[in-house]
């Protein structure tokens, strides 16, 4: 079986889902020849693999360059590759198309011979509202999904609830798999040895709907906890942090780290009391649709997680025997559940051992395999 796979963006080594793409991409390619349509360069892919990811690209993930223009703000001119990708799959001769990309799958929607299969991440629509868009464009995204629905062979979904989601909305009827984010276990091994009481280990990015705001407040509840954030974000996303630790006199309890190549990762965070995933209900990305690499992370390195209890949490973790959850949302609730965390240690190894075995689940192998099953049914 042949698959081509295709993403209009360049690598932004600041977004978490290029970790999933690349490391995904290998995973899949150990398997089947795949076939990777991109802006990027050949030489560009394979040093961010290296330098970011620690992982060296099998032979069998091929690598095109197509034409693409980008704005100064970085944005790309999307017509100039489409053009050039649509030429690109004509003439890879591959079985499957493989995409994420919700413009690109809108695009190639009934215009290829070949069976598309969509990852999907989120319902655009849903994320428009979340983050405060106009109702034009919530309309425009809601027209994009009817139209590559329309047109997949098969979906694959991060999360049980998108794909409930994605098929009473869009009345998708097709295969169909639930293929959750995962960890590179090579990287991510178990290093946690009992934590030092007090720190709390936040990995991920800064965006509206992580939940920071409450973590900071839990933090500011919670006096003999500290906090240590391991990611970045945008300058404004950033801007706004500070400016939210300043307010609550956190500045001698709250360390950040910035961003760090996954190799550094553990090693930065082995010495935490625990590790949190303090998602927002009201989100509808958080609540249902994400499946969070860092969530997959802290299990492998065995590090006792506090998480918020929301539907996509649980479809992962079970309070009390692989994370302590909280009710979402609730400052105070979640500083309770970190404290206790931090302090019990019994508690805290059982959580630990349960999470590390459950981890193998949830490995790149592990995720390919469910990915390449699905390219075959369709």
């Amino acid at each position: 079986m042949q698959v081509t796979f295709a993403h209009h963006e360049p690598i932004d080594p600041g977004k978490a889902r290029w970790v999933a793409i690349v490391r995904t991409l290998a995973s899949v390619a150990a398997l089947h020849p795949v076939h990777w349509l991109t802006p990027d360069t050949a030489q560009r892919v394979r040093a961010y693999a290296t330098d970011h990811l620690g992982l060296s690209l099998p032979p069998s993930l091929h690598i095109q360059t197509l034409p693409s223009v980008h704005k100064l703000a970085g944005l790309t001119i999307n017509h100039v590759f489409f053009r050039a990708c649509r030429k690109a799959v004509a003439k890879a001769n591959a079985d499957v198309l493989w995409l994420r990309s919700d413009k690109l799958a809108a695009h190639f929607a009934r215009r290829v011979d070949l069976p598309l299969v969509y990852e999907a991440h989120l319902v655009g629509p849903l994320w428009a509202q979340d983050g405060g868009k106009g109702v034009r464009q919530v309309q425009r995204l809601d027209t994009l999904e009817r139209q590559l629905y329309s047109g997949c062979a098969g979906v694959a979904a991060i999360t049980q609830g998108l794909l409930d989601e994605v098929r009473s909305r869009y009345a998708f009827t097709g295969p169909a798999a639930v293929v959750p984010s995962a960890v590179d276990t090579d990287i991510f091994k178990p290093t946690w040895q009992g934590g030092d009481g007090k720190t709390v280990a936040y990995v991920g990015t800064l965006q509206f709907w992580k939940g920071l705001g409450t973590l900071l407040e839990a933090i500011a509840h919670a006096p003999a906890l500290r906090l240590l954030i391991v990611g970045g974000g945008s300058p404004s996303e950033e801007a706004t942090l500070r400016a939210r630790i300043a307010d609550l006199k956190l500045e001698q309890r709250v360390e950040l780290a910035g961003r760090l190549a996954q190799p550094q990762i553990p090693a930065r965070v082995a010495h935490a009391a625990c590790a949190v995933h303090p998602l927002p209900p009201e989100a509808s990305i958080s609540a249902r649709f994400t499946s969070p690499l860092k969530l997959f992370e802290y299990m492998a390195m065995g590090l006792p997680i506090v998480a918020a209890d929301v539907p996509s949490a649980r479809e992962v973790l079970t309070d009390s025997a692989n994370a302590l959850l909280y009710s979402a949302g609730k400052a105070d609730a979640l500083a309770a559940a970190l404290g206790r965390l931090a302090t019990d240690r019994e508690l805290a190894a059982r959580l630990s051992a349960n999470a590390l075995r459950g981890a193998p689940a949830f490995t790149y192998e592990a995720r390919a395999q469910k990915l390449a099953a699905l390219f075959a049914q369709v």
